[in-house]
């Protein structure tokens, strides 16, 4: 038998520097990697696979050298995934994955954190529930949800809602890790701890209530994401089911996946529809091999092709360009996806610490990457980019 060092040995129990809690996930490199890796500290809803055995995915035999393509001069794109704290990266390309690996100590069985990777399920849902006649895209909120009747998030139709183009202002509150004026959420999704002089929202439907009116909807476009939270309300009450039923029944177990995803829950229950999702690095292959090919994987039309042709499309240019996502040059937001509007046909599920889905049609070409990175803003879009001109030209 092996003998074991005192260096092999993990410590149980942790050191207290060790511990990620609510009040410091967002501190350091180390409770972020934590919370992005493990979904214990929230109570969570299983988002079941089915009882089907898994899709097999197709490897190739030769593998990408992620070394030898360059994002710049001075770097390559395996440089870029160490440097931008990549917990897990994934190159499929005409149906085959070129490239697969896992770092900082991620498991392939391990759901990781979406964070707002999130929206874009949900706006699949929202446009398959339109596309059955369930819902109207240019009713508003306060039509299907009359506590909404008043409050600045009841005054948007769905349709934008689903394109971030309802702005609306929230109390502001103390913002004890500095994340920013959007801590309120955070406190409301139990995401956070309540500060002591806290008199704000404590749940979801709460902090949706609590919005107030502020630019015309369909004038600009404002990221936030109780816009998503009240997509969410909406379809819960349409259909009686939450959110993570809803995913498991039109997408999550028609996709022969090989794990359960999960879906964060707030102190009363309540999924959050705006970032609370996790899943594993080959599912969401699975999951982006789907959105490519029209909405058809093992052997069936999960996705009505027309919807995802419709995203393609995108939305407006314009207002995104004047927005704080303006370094996000040549998009659009629409349908709760990033459209690049670039020559391979670009489109993306992007979430915060730089988790990304992207599907490049024109380019038969699926990439996923898990992050644990503090300041993503533009980061993967050269990486990304360079690995498309890469398998393009081969």
């Amino acid at each position: 038998m092996q003998s074991i060092t005192k260096n092999d040995m993990k410590v149980f129990p942790p050191n207290s520097e060790d511990i990620v809690t609510k009040d410091n996930w967002f501190t350091t490199q180390k409770s972020l990697q934590g919370y992005c890796h493990s979904g214990e500290l929230s109570s969570n809803r299983i988002i079941w696979r089915g009882n089907h055995s898994p899709t097999p995915l197709s490897y190739a035999k030769d593998s990408l050298d992620l070394a030898k393509i360059n994002v710049t001069n001075a770097e390559s794109v395996l440089s870029y995934l160490e440097r931008t704290n990549t917990d897990a990266f994934l190159v499929m390309h005409k149906g085959e994955v070129l490239y697969e690996n896992y770092f900082n100590g991620y498991k392939s069985y391990q759901p990781h954190a979406l964070n707002s990777a999130t929206k874009s399920f949900v706006g699949l849902i929202v446009s398959l529930l339109s596309d059955e006649g369930v819902l109207d895209l240019n009713k508003k909120a306060s039509f299907y949800v009359p506590e909404l009747e008043g409050t600045g998030l009841g005054e948007g139709t769905i349709q934008q809602l689903l394109d971030m183009q309802v702005p609306v202002k929230y109390m502001e509150a103390d913002t004890p890790m500095g994340i920013g004026r959007g801590t309120p959420i955070f406190i409301a999704s139990g995401s956070m701890p309540k500060p002591d002089n806290y008199n704000g929202p404590e749940n979801l439907y709460e902090f949706m209530i609590s919005s107030k009116k502020d630019k015309l909807p369909g004038t600009v476009f404002k990221y936030e994401n109780g816009q998503t939270e009240t997509l969410g309300w909406i379809v819960k009450r349409l259909t009686g089911k939450n959110l993570a039923e809803l995913i498991q029944e039109f997408i999550w177990s028609k996709l022969g996946v090989e794990e359960n995803a999960l879906m964060h829950l707030d102190q009363i229950g309540t999924d959050i529809a705006s970032g609370g999702m996790r899943a594993t690095l080959r599912d969401l292959a699975r999951f982006g091999e789907m959105m490519r090919n029209n909405g058809y994987y093992n052997g069936q039309q999960i996705i009505p092709e027309h919807m995802i042709r419709d995203i393609q499309k995108g939305g407006n240019q314009k207002y995104l360009a004047e927005s704080s996502h303006h370094y996000l040059l040549g998009f659009s937001y629409y349908n709760k996806w990033w459209i690049s509007h670039d020559r391979y046909g670009g489109y993306s599920a992007r979430g915060k610490f730089d988790q990304q889905i992207h599907i490049a049609p024109k380019a038969d070409t699926v990439i996923v990457k898990l992050s644990s990175y503090h300041s993503p803003n533009s980061v993967g879009i050269g990486a990304f980019q360079a690995i498309l001109d890469y398998l393009v030209k081969q």
